[in-house]
């Protein structure tokens, strides 16, 4: 479980390894992405995409 404020409490979030994400790949959060160097964290209403370089892509929803 991640914590992500007031607003959330404590959310079930699944652990992505970096190194099995496939360009293309779409991960919503929330989640966790692991890999040797970075860890990078999607609240809940965000989305990754791993483009074709390999890079993540991060969405955050526009505040109503």
């Amino acid at each position: 479980e991640v914590y992500f404020g007031a607003e959330h409490g404590w959310v079930e979030t699944p652990v992505y390894a970096r190194h099995l994400l496939d360009a293309q790949a779409r991960v919503t959060g929330p989640a966790v992405i692991e890999e040797m160097s970075s860890t990078v964290v999607l609240a809940p209403a965000m989305q990754a995409t791993v483009d074709a370089l390999g890079n993540i892509v991060v969405k955050t929803q526009a505040a109503p």
